[in-house]
Order: C-alpha cells, then structure tokens, then sequence
C-alpha cells in the first residue's frame, strides 16, 4: 500500500511498526466470525504474509531492489540489534515483569491464550464480566507464547524488551521523514537506543501497553504523512489516493486498538501535519478539498474497523470514569501531578540541549516539518491539561503519560543535534587540516561506537530490582499452596490503597497467587478499577474487604477476627516489598498465638489463621 519511493530502511521501520498492530487487528475480527485463534492460526498468517511479500506481482508497483548491504538500512539494523540484545540481556532471569502493571499484563495475555482470542468472563483469575482495555501489546504477546510454547509470563517480558529495542526504527522513521536525510534519523536511531533512559526504564514499571501503542504510533504518522503528502501534491489524482487512505485506516485502528491515549497523539500529529502541508504546497482549492475528503475517509474507515471494539468499551467503567473527570474536573487537583524525577529522566544525558541544537540545525537548513516535532510536544501538554485552556477533562490523558512520550519529540531532534556537531567537527577538520578531511566520516563512526559502547554498560543496569514483586520464591510458593491449600479457602496478602484511594494492590508476590496458584486472595488485578464485575459496586466491597483487615494491627484479635469473617484461612509474605512497609510483618505474626506458620522458605513465609 506504500509507494515504492520508500528506502529500504523506512519500508523496514514501517512494517515492524505496523506488524506490531496486526495481531490485535486479527483477533478482533476473528472474535466478529467466532473464529478460535491459536498456533496454527499463528503459523499460517505468517506464511501468508511471506507468500504476498515474495511472490511477483505483475502490473504492481515496483518496489526498489534491495542493493545488500544498503548503507542505511545496516546501520539501523545494527542499532536496532544492540537495543533488543541488552534489552534481553537486562531482563534474563526475572520470572515474570516487574511491578504492578505487569500482573494485569499477563493476566489478560493468558486469557487470551485460554479463550483463543478475545473474551469477556475474566474466571478463574478475577470475577469481572468485561474487556475494554486496550489489548495490543497482550495480543503480541499472546502470539509469542503461541509460536513459542513460552509461559505468558515470560512472553509478556520479552515482548516488551522487543518493543523497546523497536523505539530505534520508530524514532528513525519520524526523524527520516520529518527532517529529510538519514544521518539525523540514525543518530536519533542510536539515541532512543543507548542513550535516553526512555523507553529503556518502562521495564521497571511494566509500562508495556503505552510502550506497544508508541511502536505503532511512528508508523500510523508516516502512513497519513504519505496520504497527506500525495493529497497536497499538485498533480494527485483522486484514484491515486486510494491505496496510502487504506494504509493510513488500518494504521489508525492498529494504533487505537494498541492504547486510546496514544491514538490521541497520533490525531494531534495528523492535524499538525495537515496544517503544515497545506500552508507549503497548497496554492489552490483542490489541495484543501482533496486532504478534507481523504482524511476524513480514512479516519471514518479506520474508526470503522474498531467499531466493534468501540461498542464493547461501554461495557465496563472506562466511560463513565471518562464522564466523571471531565464533570469534576480532578484533574486539576490530584492525579496528574508530574514527578520532577521522571521529568528529568525523560531529558537525561543531554537530550534536551541536543534537541534544540538540532532544532537550530533544522531552521537552518530550513527543514520545516521538522517544528511539527516540538508543535507536536506542546498540544500533547495541552491535551493532558486542558484547564491551561480553560477546558475540563484534566487527567483522562495523564501529564505522566505525556513525559513518557517526550522521547518521540526529543531522540529525532537529538539525532539531529548529534549530526550537527559531527558536520561542525567534520568542518573543524578540513579547516585545518585539509588532508584529513576523508577521516571525518570514519571519526564520526568512531563516535558513534563510543557513544553505543557506553550506552550498552548504562542500558544493561537499567532494570532496579526494587520493582520486583514476584520473586523466583514465590513460584516454589504457589506450586506448594496448589497442592496443600484447599480450592475453597483463600488468602489474604499484603495490599495497601493507591491512586488516591481509590483502588487496593499488591506490594509482593502474594498478588499473583489466583493466577499462579488458582486460590482467591484479597486481591484482583487492578482492572477491577476499570471493568465491570459480577457483583454491583465491586470496588467497593474490594476496598472494604481489605480495609476490614488493614484497620487493625495484624496481631490483634479484631484483625484474625476479621480474616475469619472475611473467609481467609491463610496469610501469605512473599520476599520482595514495593513499599517497603507491608502489613504482614513476620516477626509480629510468629509471635502471635492467634496463627500458625505452616511455610518457609526462600523469603516466602504463610501462616495457618487458627
């Protein structure tokens, strides 16, 4: 559907962005035509895909031949290689993704593998009815563990190392496009790779589903970059606008389907581009009328394709806590304060000085679509705080959010800052001395190792243990609860009130007991925050039946009274602490006359409720 006056490395950037939407595409119209999805499914798309990749089709657009080894593309594989080989190398041996958002994560990933596709009944793991959360990055991850056999809870880790490694093209394919030349594309390439802490630290947090709808998002901007592109050309034709219109649909339900959030940001960088195009080509009526049609077409095509996810979202909470920030308007005053510590990752080593060198770097040359990057930066602020507008909604897209994504805006600007001081050394250089002047291409190779030399040693100590929840010992844990804890009888772990109250997590491995060990807990996912349940008003009655425990010191008699009416026969202390201040203190519970330890071992420690 692209043009063939893509180089090999955009047509390569692209396709692994948009590959990243293409699973959960599948599920959802295989859940249309009550097709089970599964390996062989799996298997025989990928064959399919080959076939229409590799075989001739005559009369079609010729696509350029691929001159191997293409300079370009090398190099951005090289880069992108390093990225996914430290990634992998940080994340070897954790049993599961670390933090909160990670068990969720698995969670949904599995039942996807259990229902073979998509589903409503979240049984046996949590007692909700619904699925409205964007399901992406679980559909590729799903994928993996169907072609690769792998437990989910691995697969769920290693998908998102891919996708992190996959910033590297992402980031090229903006840079290429925006500011036109390949040497600031894979400097910035290298930058989002090696250098920023961004998207490298969303493994600490288990952030994967931002991180999976952001692959997409490069990709879903050079598609109606491309149809824009050819809109505002002065000899387009309305037929000649068919093919990029479908790329830029399919794109934009991948990117919706991947997380509503970032489908936002790719619509502000649609509107920006649009303005952009227009104001530099348009000398007419026709351009305006042609991008007005098609964009309007694609967008309802694309809005079309997720109709049917669309209509499921009104099943569960997601709407009406939509509904509830625009009326109150909170979020001007909890819930999106920004942490100066995550600001300052998001500009660390140098990014931000970088940045406006290759600002400086783009006006000079006059690359004006390069502006589109910091234009682009500033309506995603607005957007996650309308009230600097004087609009309500504040909140439903998190100041957070924005900082994660301020990679997006600053490695392609970076890249180009990078590629600025190397053009000035190189200047240096033959200035004088005229007869080294051949050295400055290898020199700036030279740097550019360096640069990665030292960006691999950072990147592999990225991961910070403290974010672990579940421990290898919480595994031996639940294999010994599966078989010596009846399935009726539950236990309670370690939780404590979040997102201002509003909703009960873990801090250890206990939270992952229902899915590793099929035994209820005090705990669900945290979806219960956002899905419809089987019981009428099931947050509450989660955070009454943790605050009924919590309220009282564990060793006291109202606390085991509690437990008792509350139905749970066992507690349950996992090694690791996020807070570090837990509930169930082991020193005071093997104190107490009122419980009976009954397990020990390797930072695991659960009790008997006498």
């Amino acid at each position: 559907l692209a043009p063939a006056s893509l180089s090999p490395a955009e047509r390569f950037a692209a396709a692994v962005g948009l590959s990243c939407a293409a699973p959960a595409l599948l599920l959802l119209f295989a859940d249309l035509v009550g097709l089970r999805w599964g390996p062989a499914l799996c298997w025989a798309f990928l064959a399919l895909s080959a076939a229409v990749a590799l075989w001739p089709r005559p009369g079609a657009a010729r696509l350029p031949r691929l001159a191997w080894p293409d300079p370009e593309l090398a190099l951005l594989l090289t880069v992108t290689g390093l990225a996914l080989a430290v990634r992998l190398y940080t994340t070897r041996g954790l049993p599961a993704g670390l933090y909160g958002d990670s068990y969720h994560h698995t969670v949904i990933s599995q039942l996807l593998i259990d229902n073979g596709g998509l589903f409503r009944s979240w049984q046996p793991y949590a007692p909700l009815t619904t699925l409205t959360y964007h399901f992406g990055f679980h559909s590729l991850s799903a994928w993996v563990s169907w072609l690769s056999g792998a437990p989910v809870r691995l697969s769920v880790v290693a998908v998102g190392q891919i996708l992190g490694a996959l910033a590297a093209p992402g980031i090229f394919l903006l840079a290429r496009r925006l500011l036109g030349e390949g040497r600031p594309a894979l400097w910035g390439a290298l930058v989002v790779a090696l250098v920023s802490i961004f998207p490298a630290y969303f493994v600490n947090w288990g952030r994967y589903t931002q991180l999976a709808g952001q692959t997409v998002l490069p990709a879903t901007c050079l598609a109606w970059a491309l149809l824009i592109d050819r809109a505002t050309a002065p000899d387009a034709s309305w037929r000649a606008l068919v093919r990029p219109a479908v790329l830029a649909a399919l794109a934009t339900a991948g990117v919706a389907l991947s997380h509503y959030r970032i489908a936002v940001f790719a619509a502000l960088f649609v509107m920006l581009y649009s303005l952009y195009a227009l104001g530099a080509r348009a000398r007419s009526w026709r351009p305006f009328a042609r991008v007005s049609v098609t964009g309007a077409l694609a967008g309802s095509a694309g809005l079309l394709l997720t109709l049917p996810w669309l209509l499921r979202i009104r099943e569960g909470q997601m709407l009406r806590l939509a509904s509830y920030f625009i009326a109150n308007n909170i979020g001007t005053d909890t819930g999106n304060d920004q942490s100066i510590v995550d600001m300052e990752r998001a500009i660390a080593h140098g990014l931000l000085p970088l940045a406006v060198i290759g600002l400086a770097w783009a006006l000079g040359r006059r690359r004006w679509a390069g502006l589109i990057l910091p234009l682009w930066a500033g309506a995603v602020w607005l957007a996650a705080n309308p009230y600097l507008l004087g609009l309500t909604g504040a909140g439903i897209i998190s100041s957070f959010t924005a900082v994660l994504a301020a990679y997006l805006v600053l490695c392609p600007l970076a890249g180009a800052g990078l590629a600025a001081l190397a053009e000035g050394l190189s200047w240096l250089v033959a200035r004088a001395a005229p007869a080294l002047s051949r050295a400055a291409r290898p020199l700036e190779l030279v740097a550019a190792a360096a640069i990665a030399a030292w960006g691999l040693g950072y990147q592999a100590r990225i991961v910070d243990p403290s974010y672990q929840l579940l421990a290898e010992g919480d595994l031996a844990a639940a294999a010994w609860v599966r078989e010596h804890v009846p399935p009726d009888e539950k236990v309670f772990v370690n939780s404590f009130p979040a997102y201002a109250d509003s909703v009960y997590v873990g801090t250890d491995g206990g939270w992952w007991l229902p899915f590793l060990s099929g035994r209820r807990t005090n705990l669900d996912p945290i979806s219960y925050g956002f899905e419809a349940a089987e019981e009428p008003d099931y947050m509450q009655l989660v955070i009454d039946r943790n605050r009924a425990v919590l309220d009282h010191p564990v060793d006291s008699p109202e606390a085991a009274a509690a437990l008792r009416a509350g139905g749970y026969a066992y507690l349950y202390d996992g090694p690791a602490a996020n807070p570090a201040d837990e509930y169930l203190d082991p020193a005071r519970i093997d104190a107490s006359p009122l419980y009976e330890r009954v397990y020990a071992a390797e930072g695991v420690t659960i009790w008997r409720v006498r």
